[in-house]
């Protein structure tokens, strides 16, 4: 099995009938762009065990189905348990496109190189995502890339806002 760092994508809910079906809480963009994953983790007693998906099922929640397990009873140690895919599964971003998990613990400065906190957590509006920057005082900047959000060097481990946007 790959070395690759796994990353969290869903939460197994509940069962969903009698024959092995299993609700999903999906925490991907998109219900369908988590049933396009063919296999997922479960963590047990530090390791990682490989579940391939059989079928998958899409209305007010995920349902998944993963070969092997034919009936709620197979099933039952899955309740509860946390999915996780490869970081190699994600999908590759374009140019100033990041994922939430690359931009939380970011250094966050000014355009004038002060730095003003750190992105301890972001949050899902609809509209837009909003970062929440916690240092000497906690304050909201709405992601939008190339107007609050100057500059995003993950390399540096660092993001750039417009001044407009702190507020001492």
């Amino acid at each position: 099995m790959s070395k690759s760092k796994k990353i969290l994508i869903a939460k197994i809910q509940a069962h969903q009938g009698l024959s092995g079906w299993l609700k999903v809480n999906s925490f991907s963009e998109t219900k369908e762009k988590l049933c396009s994953y063919d296999y997922f983790f479960i963590s047990e007693k530090d390791n990682f065990i490989k579940l391939e998906v059989e079928s998958e099922k899409i209305d007010k929640s995920v349902k998944l189905k993963f070969r092997d397990f034919e009936s709620r009873e197979d099933t039952d140690k899955l309740i509860g348990k946390d999915l996780y895919i490869e970081q190699d599964q994600l999908e590759k971003l374009g140019e100033n496109e990041f994922y939430w998990k690359e931009i939380l613990g970011l250094n966050v400065y000014l355009n004038n190189d002060q730095k003003v906190g750190v992105v301890s957590d972001i949050i899902e509006t609809g509209a837009n995502d909003v970062l929440v920057i916690t240092g000497e005082n906690t304050f909201l900047v709405p992601y939008l890339y190339g107007q609050s959000i100057k500059l995003i060097d993950l390399k540096e481990q660092k993001i750039i806002i417009d001044k407009i946007y702190y507020e001492q």
